[in-house]
C-alpha cells in the first residue's frame, strides 16, 4: 500500500512538472537602433537554447512556443552591441518585449587582416587597404580579382584577355621586377598559394590561379602595399600581398540560407574596321590583278563569324549559422559562361566549408577551412581574332565538297595560305578539366601558465590536378598540309603544396607605463611538388577517335617534367603601443629558398614602422568634433622576389623530341640538350620607404589617406643574350640591374548624403607612379642601346620595347617617323630626299646624322605603364532601391597597335609568295608598300575612362520572419572613352609568355559588354 501511494505521489509530481513543461506562451516585439530605425534581420534568441527568430522589414519579431516562466531573450545585430532582457512568459498568453540596440564601439573599430594576425585599422602602421563584400563590384564576376578592380589606389588589375577563366595582370605600385613574376602573393585564409599559372610558360599557361574560388564565398580583400606590411612574407612580399578572407559562421548566429543566381548575355563591343569584299576586290584589281584568281564571290565578315553572343548562368547556395560555441558555413556553386569567341566556354562547380569551435572557456580555438572546385574549359585557338581581321573577305565559309570537313579553304597547291578561322575554331577541340582543393586547420591555444601567451599551428594544403588535351584533326588545312596530319597533345598536371606554420603570440598590457606590447615569433615550411607528364602524337591513323587513340600515330613524343621547390622561414614581429598614441612595429623574416644556389639561398628581410595618432593628443580636443581621427605613418623595409622558376642556377640537360634526333647507322637517337644557367643568381631585393597620413572627419562620415612611397629594386632578373661559348645556350637568366618606383596615392571615402531614407556613399582614389631603370649591365658601354624585348607579330625576332637606364620599364623602342603636310607618316614609296631611290632616310629621322638608318636611330618613345590611375565608386540607397557603379580611368599609358602595323601595308595584297590578306581601313590612310613595324606611328595613346559596372537593385519588403529578396540588373563594360583605335585600350601581359610584354596589342581576345539579371534570396 505504501509503495502504491509513493507511486501515485511520484506520478502526480511528474504530471505537474509535465504540465509546467508544456505550458507555453508567445513573445513578440521589435528591435530598433538608437534613432528608432528598425533593424531588419536582427536575431532574437532564447538564451540557453538554439531557438530564435529574426526581425522582418519593419523590425518586428514573433517568437512562439516559449516555455512559461521567467525567460531571458537576447537580440543581436551586426555592428551593434548585444542586448539581453528578462521577461515573464505566461501559459497561453502573449507578451511584448522591445529591444533598442546601440552601436558597438569595438565592433565598429575596423579590424584588418595582416600577415599572421589581425589588427585594428586605427593601430596599423603600414599601407594597408581592405575592401569588404558590401563594396565589391557586382555583375557576372568569374574571377575574384574582378571584385576589387578600381577600388584601391595603386592597385592596377588588367585582364590579359576577355576569355572566360583567363589570367589577369595585377600590379601594386607599378611592380618591382622585369622578367620575374610581378604578381602579388595571394594568402587565402592563412595559406599562401603559388600565384603562377598551372604550368607557367607551358601548355597550361594563361589560366587564372584564382578561378577555383567562388567570388560569393569571399568576405574581404586586404591589400598590403608597403614593405613594413609585407616584409613578414620576406622573399614573396616585393610585389605586395593580397589577403583573401572567406565568409564564415559565428557563434550565436541564427541559421541563414542564401540563394544567389544570375543570368547574363554578352557581346563584343566593336570590331576592327577592315575592307569589305567589294573594297577588297577593287584593291586587288588595282594593286595586283594577278591575284584575282584567288578571290571568290562571297562577302564574309570573318570577325563576326568567329564571334558569338555569349550566355552565362551562375547559382550559389549557402548555409551559415552557429551554436553557443561554434560557427559554420557551407556553400555550393555552379557557373557556366560562354566566351564571345565561338566555342570558348568555362564551367565550374565549387564548394566551400568552414567550421570554427571555441573550447575550454574559449582558450582553445579550432578553425577548419576547405574549398575547392571542379572546372572544365573549352579553349579557343590562339590567333583566330587576328585571322578574322586579315582573312580574305571574298571567300565563303563552307564548301560542301571540300576535303576540309566541308569548310572552304585555299587548295593545298596555294603556298603560305592561312586557315579558314571558322574551320579552325569549329574543328579544334581544346579542353581543360581540373579539380583543385585548398584547405587548412588552425589551432590556437591560450597557454594557461603565462597570461597573454598563445600558441598557434596552421597546417594547410593546396592540390591542383587535371588534364588539358588538344585534338587537331587532319581536315584542318594547316594539318593536312603538314608531313604528319592529325595531332593530339595532352598534358596532365599535378601541383601539390603543403604548409606547416607554428608561432607564438604574446600580448601584454603594461599598465605602469600606459602601454601595450605584442610579440610574435614563428616558423614556416612550405613544400611545392609539381609534375607534368605529357605527350604529342602526330600523324594519327584517323580522326574518328579524336584525342582518345594516339597509339597509332606516326610520331609520338612522351615526356615528364617533375619540379620541386621548398621554402623554409623564421619570422617575428613586435608591436609596441604607448598611450594609444605612439605606435612602433618591427618585423624580420629569414627565408631559405631552393630556387637559388647554395651561396645565395638564404635572405633576411627586415622592416620597421612608426605611427602617431595626432588626434589623441590633448591639443586636438577642440578639433575632434570636425577632425575625428588623424594619424601619421612612416615605414621602411626590405622584401624579396623569388618567383623566377626553378633550377635556373643548375646546369641541366633536357631530352629532345622526335624532330631533333641524330642518325647512327639505320637508327635514330633522341638527344639531350643543355640549358642555360647562372650559378650566382640572387634574390631581387626591394627596399621601400613609405610615409602616409590617415584622417577621418565628422565621426568617420568622411575619411581618407595619402601615401608617398619610394621603392628601389636591386639585382633585377632578366633573360639576356650572352657571347657564344660562354654558356650552354645563347640566352640566360641573370641579374642585370636596378629599378626604382616613386609615387603618391590619395584615397577618399564618405557619405555625401546620410538621411533616414537616402544614403549616398562615394569613394575616390588616384595614384601616380613613376617607374625608372636606374642601372643595367651595359651602362658602361657608350654604344649600348639597351636590352631589347617585347616580341611582335611581323618579321623574324622583331622586338618593340627596351630596357635602358633612365627610362621606364615597357618603354617602346621605335623609329621617329617624318610626317607629311597632312600630319600623316610619309609613304615608303616616294623619294622625298630626291637621292635617286625611296629608302628609310625618306621616312625616318636620322637621329645621329650618319646618313643611314639603323638601330642607332631608334628612340625610346612612351611606355605601356600609366602615369595616373583613377577609381570612382558610388553606392546609393533610396528606401528599397539601390544604385551602384564603378568608373575607372588611366592616363599616360601607351599601346603598340600590332593589329594595325601588321595589316596596313599593300604587300599584304601584292605579295606573290602568299594569297592576299585584308587591310584595315585606317591602314589605307598611310601609303605603305612594306610593313613599317618599328614606326612610332603605331604607338598610340591608350588613356581611357571605363564604366566597369553599374547595378540597379530593389529589396522587396516580404512579410515573413527574416526573409529578404533582392532583384537587380547590371551592365558591365558599359562604355569606354579613349582615343586608342584598337579593340581595347587595356592590354595585359601576353598570357603564358613568361616575358614582360605589357602593352602590345596582338589580336587580343576582346572584352565583352555584358548585361546581367539576378537575385538574392535569404531566409
Amino acid at each position: 500500500m505504501k509503495n502504491f501511494l509513493r507511486f501515485i505521489v511520484v506520478l502526480m509530481a511528474m504530471l505537474v512538472l509535465a504540465g509546467q513543461a508544456w505550458a507555453q506562451g508567445t513573445v513578440k516585439g521589435s528591435a530598433k537602433d538608437d534613432n528608432g530605425e528598425p533593424l531588419i534581420g536582427a536575431t532574437v534568441l532564447l538564451v540557453g537554447t538554439s531557438r530564435g527568430t529574426a526581425t522582418d522589414f519593419d523590425g518586428n519579431y514573433v517568437l512562439e512556443n516559449v516555455p512559461a516562466g521567467e525567460q531571458q531573450l537576447m537580440a543581436s545585430y551586426t555592428g551593434y552591441a548585444d542586448q539581453s532582457q528578462t521577461v515573464m512568459v505566461l501559459d497561453g498568453q502573449e507578451v511584448t518585449l522591445n529591444f533598442q540596440l546601440g552601436e558597438d564601439v569595438e565592433v565598429l573599430e575596423e579590424v584588418v587582416v595582416i600577415g599572421y594576425g589581425s589588427i585594428k585599422k586605427d593601430d596599423a602602421t603600414g599601407a594597408v587597404n581592405a575592401v569588404s563584400d558590401e563594396s565589391f563590384n557586382r555583375g557576372a564576376i568569374i574571377s575574384p580579382d574582378q571584385l576589387i578592380t578600381g577600388k584601391i589606389a595603386g592597385v592596377q588589375i588588367t585582364a590579359n584577355s576577355g576569355e572566360p577563366g583567363g589570367q589577369s595582370s595585377i600590379r601594386i605600385r607599378g611592380g618591382t621586377s622585369v622578367n620575374a613574376n610581378n604578381e602579388p602573393l595571394y594568402v587565402i585564409d592563412g595559406v599562401p598559394i603559388d600565384n603562377a599559372g598551372i604550368n607557367p610558360g607551358g601548355f597550361q599557361a594563361g589560366r587564372n590561379p584564382l578561378n577555383f574560388l567562388n567570388p560569393e564565398d569571399i568576405e574581404t580583400f586586404t591589400v598590403l602595399k608597403d614593405a613594413s606590411a609585407t616584409a613578414i612574407y620576406g622573399s614573396r612580399g616585393a610585389n605586395g600581398v593580397i589577403m583573401i578572407t572567406t565568409k564564415r559562421g559565428k557563434a550565436g548566429d541564427r541559421p541563414r540560407i542564401s540563394y544567389n543566381a544570375w543570368v547574363s548575355v554578352a557581346d563584343a563591343v566593336n570590331t576592327v574596321e577592315v575592307l569589305n569584299a567589294d573594297q577588297f576586290r577593287s584593291l586587288v584589281t588595282s594593286a595586283q590583278p594577278e591575284n584575282l584568281k584567288l578571290l571568290q564571290n562571297a562577302d564574309t565578315d570573318w570577325q563576326n563569324e568567329v564571334l558569338q553572343s555569349a550566355f552565362g548562368q551562375n547559382h550559389n547556395l549557402s548555409l551559415m549559422g552557429g551554436g553557443e560555441s561554434f560557427g559554420y558555413r557551407a556553400s555550393i556553386g555552379y557557373l557556366n559562361q560562354d566566351g564571345i569567341l565561338r566555342t570558348s566556354n568555362t564551367e565550374r562547380t565549387n564548394f566551400s566549408l568552414n567550421y570554427n569551435h571555441n573550447m575550454l572557456d574559449n582558450s582553445l580555438k579550432v578553425n577548419f577551412n576547405l574549398k575547392g572546385a571542379f572546372t572544365k574549359d573549352r579553349i579557343s585557338p590562339n590567333g583566330v581574332i587576328g585571322a578574322g581581321v586579315a582573312y580574305n573577305p571574298t571567300l565563303p565559309i563552307l564548301d560542301p565538297g571540300s576535303i576540309f570537313a566541308g569548310y572552304y579553304e585555299y587548295p593545298i597547291s596555294v603556298l603560305n595560305a592561312g586557315t579558314n578561322p571558322v574551320s579552325e575554331l569549329e574543328q579544334t577541340l581544346d579542353q581543360n578539366e581540373g579539380v583543385r582543393g585548398l584547405g587548412n586547420m588552425e589551432i590556437n591555444y591560450e597557454l594557461p601558465f603565462v597570461k597573454g601567451l598563445s600558441a598557434k599551428v596552421n597546417v594547410g594544403f593546396d592540390i591542383n590536378k587535371g588534364e588539358r588535351s588538344r585534338f587537331l584533326p587532319s581536315t584542318i588545312r594547316y594539318q593536312l598540309n603538314s608531313a604528319n596530319p592529325g595531332e593530339v597533345r595532352a598534358e596532365n598536371y599535378t601541383r601539390i603544396s603543403s604548409l606547416l606554420e607554428t608561432y607564438l603570440t604574446y600580448d601584454k598590457p603594461l599598465e605602469s607605463i600606459d602601454s601595450r606590447l605584442n610579440f610574435l615569433a614563428g616558423y614556416s615550411y612550405q613544400d611545392f611538388n609539381n609534375s607534368f607528364p605529357s605527350y604529342v602524337a602526330s600523324g594519327l591513323p584517323n580522326d574518328f577517335f579524336g584525342a582518345n587513340n594516339p597509339s597509332g600515330a606516326a610520331e609520338l613524343s612522351v615526356r615528364n617534367s617533375v619540379i620541386e621547390n621548398r621554402l623554409i622561414s623564421f619570422f617575428g614581429r613586435v608591436n609596441f603601443d604607448v598611450s594609444n598614441k605612439y605606435l612602433f612595429t618591427a618585423t624580420v623574416r629569414r627565408d631559405g629558398s631552393s630556387r637559388f644556389g647554395p651561396n645565395n639561398r638564404w635572405g633576411v628581410f627586415p622592416s620597421a614602422a612608426l605611427g602617431w595618432k595626432i588626434s589623441e593628443e590633448p591639443f586636438m580636443e577642440g578639433a575632434l568634433d570636425v577632425l575625428s581621427s588623424l594619424k601619421l605613418r612612416l615605414g621602411w623595409g626590405i622584401t624579396g622576389n623569388q618567383e623566377i622558376g626553378d633550377y635556373n642556377y643548375l646546369a641541366r640537360y633536357l631530352p629532345g623530341d622526335a624532330l631533333a634526333q641524330y642518325q647512327f647507322g639505320n637508327g635514330f637517337v633522341t638527344t639531350l640538350r643543355p640549358t642555360a644557367f647562372d650559378p650566382n643568381l640572387k634574390w631581387e631585393e626591394t627596399q621601400t620607404l613609405n610615409a602616409g597620413i590617415d584622417f577621418d572627419f565628422l565621426s568617420g562620415r568622411f575619411g581618407g589617406s595619402i601615401d608617398v612611397y619610394q621603392k628601389k629594386t636591386d639585382d633585377l632578373l632578366f633573360t639576356v643574350n650572352v657571347p657564344a661559348g660562354t654558356n650552354l645556350a645563347n640566352r640566360v637568366l641573370t641579374n642585370i640591374g636596378s629599378l626604382e618606383n616613386k609615387g603618391i596615392e590619395l584615397a577618399l571615402n564618405g557619405y555625401v548624403v546620410d538621411s533616414r531614407s537616402f544614403q549616398w556613399n562615394l569613394g575616390f582614389n588616384v595614384a601616380y607612379n613613376r617607374n625608372e631603370i636606374t642601372k643595367t649591365i651595359g651602362d658602361e658601354d657608350e654604344t649600348f642601346l639597351g636590352i631589347q624585348y617585347g616580341g611582335i607579330s611581323g618579321g623574324t625576332g622583331t622586338t618593340i620595347q627596351v630596357l635602358r637606364k633612365g627610362e621606364s620599364v615597357n618603354s617602346f623602342f621605335v623609329y621617329e617617323h617624318i610626317l607629311d603636310a597632312n600630319g600623316l607618316p610619309r609613304s615608303d614609296k616616294i623619294d622625298y630626299n630626291e637621292d635617286g631611290a625611296a629608302n628609310l632616310l625618306d621616312i625616318y629621322i636620322d637621329q645621329n646624322g650618319d646618313g643611314t638608318i639603323n638601330e642607332s636611330d631608334r628612340i625610346v618613345y612612351e611606355s605601356a605603364l600609366p602615369n595616373l590611375t583613377y577609381g570612382l565608386t558610388s553606392r546609393m540607397n533610396y528606401k528599397n532601391f539601390d544604385l551602384n557603379f564603378t568608373l575607372r580611368a588611366s592616363t599616360g599609358n601607351f599601346v603598340y597597335n600590332n593589329v594595325l602595323s601588321g595589316n596596313s601595308a599593300r604587300q599584304n595584297v601584292t605579295n606573290q609568295s602568299s594569297p592576299p590578306s585584308n587591310l584595315l581601313v585606317r591602314g589605307l590612310l598611310v601609303d605603305f608598300e612594306a610593313p613599317q613595324y618599328l614606326s612610332d606611328y603605331y604607338v598610340e595613346d591608350a588613356s581611357f575612362l571605363r564604366m566597369d559596372n553599374i547595378t540597379l537593385g530593389y529589396n522587396f519588403p516580404i512579410a515573413g520572419k527574416g526573409i529578404s529578396l533582392r532583384l537587380y540588373a547590371t551592365a558591365q563594360n558599359l562604355f569606354v572613352l579613349t582615343d586608342y583605335t584598337g579593340l581595347d585600350p587595356e592590354i595585359g601581359n601576353r598570357a603564358g609568355s613568361g616575358l614582360p610584354e605589357l602593352g602590345i596589342d596582338r589580336d587580343i581576345f576582346p572584352r565583352a559588354r555584358t548585361f546581367i539579371f539576378g537575385g538574392n534570396l535569404e531566409f
